[in-house]
């Protein structure tokens, strides 16, 4: 049986006796019947000692919820209250010391009901005629109303009083243990668990006593008033906006439920989407099996298609506006996001091969010759991706002599495709908030300075190596063969490396077409592969992660892609008058889309030759996110 030892008399103030109680409690889970007959020797040899009256008998006692409780007989020491014992003596309450703090960890640790304003309560606490489940968990009252566990008062400051502990207050429980009861308004899932938001929130109070002393009271208080001033930024206006929208959207959500009753076939027009497949040979022949997995494969590219376009539009806007305006504090994040999202459509495109290899190429050739002319190059969704995305008119291979657009199906396509080439691409929007990045991030700075002395320090480190260990390379096939050859290749490396942060000739990189993006825009795509971790930069490294793997997977698709034609068709022209796997190749090979920032690799140095960035801009880093300055990231 469970038992609580409820509390002790003050006669029983002695250490010896307080230890006994304590070793019963201790053993709450064992024998009371023998833990009782063990205190019951103990204090019969003690009492008399102490008191001066003659032994009592000490009886166990539990009431009906199991608490449990350690009685006294009724009587002697004239204390009234307890559940009467089956036995020899009509039990006491044995009190628990009223100045002793409760424990906040300790299972049998008193919890005070919120009784604010019940007189009743106060005049049961002040006799101590509670009893039941909360008899006894009011001795930590006096201490909980004491300074110690007073909140900030007010100073007159106008604002009204701060709130503080009242006398009355509930005082947090401890873990109620898996035997305590779990008093009124918590349930069994709650026993065990400090409630430390509760405890923190409603007090407010720390251990340390110097805390609450009153000179630092103001302090506290001005901490208060800052919080408030700091929630008075989001004003009426707003608060009423966002309520009207919510009552809009409310509004809405009812309409729509009051004006059709949506299926599920109706909401993704299933009687159509299903109905979109009409193979070819069974038109004009006798069906083949496999060609109604050909038609479904396509189908469902263009549905991605169509979400890639969702989201790059999506970029393309917040880009725009953020290059001409400014960027808001969470526009990169959203922008990942998007791009993120491209990345695993890109990877289900390129494993759906898998599913259209399935397909024999006897059984492609059976309904191949319906599909003329009809070929992927007609794709108006793809080709708009390729030009939002980036790809240069110059980097397209023509084929019968005429550009992509003329091959498309309809004069409407033609300009669909035309009109998606107009305006900024989502790479030369990069390329343009990359461009002004450095001067927002680190003002002042010149970081292309600052590389130029980290690589003229990793080429003093390898020639001190060199002259030290003149042999390391010796006999490798290949390698420079004695110490002055080596010498002579580190100095072609670091003159090499050093002209990749010179201004000049990257115009020059420029102006033949080799880069795309500006000097300034390449040194900011550096910095952040540089320093990945900085947490202002964090969310730039993933959005030009995500970019580079758009890329690579684009490249991807084409290349299995290729390889599928290789298998099904062999060096046969394609279906819209292509040379088929011949041409793919040579797309393969020039459609590559975010290239200057996949070659910024080249320009990294490693972690360990890397100087510690300058106290000012790490600084800068550390405020970057605080404001919405024209193309400053937010972290």
């Amino acid at each position: 049986m469970s038992a609580r030892v409820e509390g002790a008399d003050a006669a029983f103030g002695s250490p010896v006796f307080m230890g006994a109680a304590l070793l019963v409690a201790a053993n709450r889970q064992g024998s009371w019947e023998h833990a009782g007959h063990g205190l019951e020797g103990l204090v019969n040899s003690f009492l008399p000692r102490v008191t001066g009256r003659p032994p009592l008998h000490l009886k166990v006692v539990g009431d009906a919820a199991g608490a449990g409780a350690v009685g006294w007989a009724k009587g002697k020491l004239g204390v009234d209250g307890g559940v009467p014992a089956v036995g020899e003596d009509v039990p006491l309450v044995l009190k628990m010391r009223a100045q002793a703090p409760p424990s906040f960890w300790d299972p049998e640790s008193p919890v005070i009901p919120n009784t604010d304003g019940d007189e009743s309560e106060g005049a049961a606490h002040t006799s101590g005629q509670f009893s039941g489940e909360w008899a006894g968990r009011v001795a930590g009252r006096e201490w909980a109303a004491s300074t110690r566990m007073q909140s900030v008062k007010s100073k007159g400051n106008g604002k009204g009083s701060q709130r503080r502990l009242s006398p009355t207050a509930e005082f947090p429980s401890g873990p109620a243990g898996p035997d305590g009861p779990a008093g009124p308004g918590s349930s069994d899932a709650s026993r065990g668990r400090p409630e430390w938001q509760q405890m923190l929130m409603r007090h407010n109070c720390s251990s340390d006593e110097e805390s609450f002393k009153a000179e630092s009271d103001d302090a506290s208080v001005k901490s208060l008033e800052d919080s408030d001033n700091e929630m008075q930024k989001v004003t009426d206006d707003d608060v009423r906006a966002s309520e009207k929208r919510a009552g809009d959207r409310a509004l809405a959500v009812r309409a729509a439920m009051a004006n059709r009753v949506l299926s599920y076939k109706e909401y993704l027009h299933l009687d159509k989407v299903l109905q979109a497949q009409y193979p070819q040979s069974a038109i004009f022949d006798t069906e083949v099996h496999d060609e109604m997995l050909f038609i479904i494969i396509h189908q469902t590219y263009e549905l991605w298609f169509k979400q890639m376009l969702h989201e790059l539009d999506a970029m393309h806007e917040i880009f725009e506006r953020g290059v001409d305006e400014s960027f808001g504090p969470d526009d990169i994040g959203v922008c990942c996001g998007r791009a993120s999202r491209c990345v695993r459509i890109m990877k289900v495109l390129v494993q759906q091969m898998d599913v259209l290899e399935t397909m024999d190429p006897l059984s492609f050739l059976d309904f191949r010759d319906f599909l003329n002319p009809a070929s992927g190059f007609q794709s108006v969704q793809f080709r708009k991706i390729e030009n939002k995305l980036g790809l240069r008119q110059d980097q397209r291979i023509q084929h019968s002599g005429c550009p992509y657009h003329q091959h498309l199906a309809s004069r409407a396509e033609q300009e669909e495709a035309l009109e998606s080439e107009k305006g900024r691409s989502v790479g030369q929007l990069l390329g343009q908030w990359l461009g002004g990045l450095l001067r927002d991030v680190a003002p002042g700075w010149d970081f292309s300075a600052y590389m130029r002395g980290a690589i003229e320090q990793a080429a003093e480190h390898d020639r001190e190596a060199i002259t030290m260990y003149p042999h390391a390379r010796v006999g490798v096939p290949g390698a420079p063969q004695g110490k002055a050859a080596m010498l002579s290749e580190l100095e072609v490396k670091r003159e090499a490396h050093l002209k990749l942060f010179d201004p000049q000739a990257h115009e020059e990189l420029v102006r033949k077409g080799i880069r795309q993006f500006s000097f300034d825009a390449t040194m900011a795509c550096v910095f952040i592969q540089s320093f990945p971790t900085e947490q202002a930069l964090q969310s730039a490294h993933r959005l030009v992660t995500h970019l580079v793997e758009i890329d690579e997977l684009l490249l991807m698709w084409r290349q299995r892609h290729s390889m599928v034609v290789m298998r099904m068709v062999g060096s046969k022209n394609g279906t819209g008058g292509s040379s088929g796997h011949a041409y793919l190749n040579a797309v393969i090979a020039k459609a590559r889309i975010f290239t200057d920032l996949c070659h910024s690799s080249h320009y990294l140095l490693p972690r360990a030759s890397m100087p510690p960035l300058p106290p000012s801009v790490r600084d800068r880093l550390a405020m970057v996110g605080l404001g919405r300055r024209r193309g400053a990231m937010e972290p």
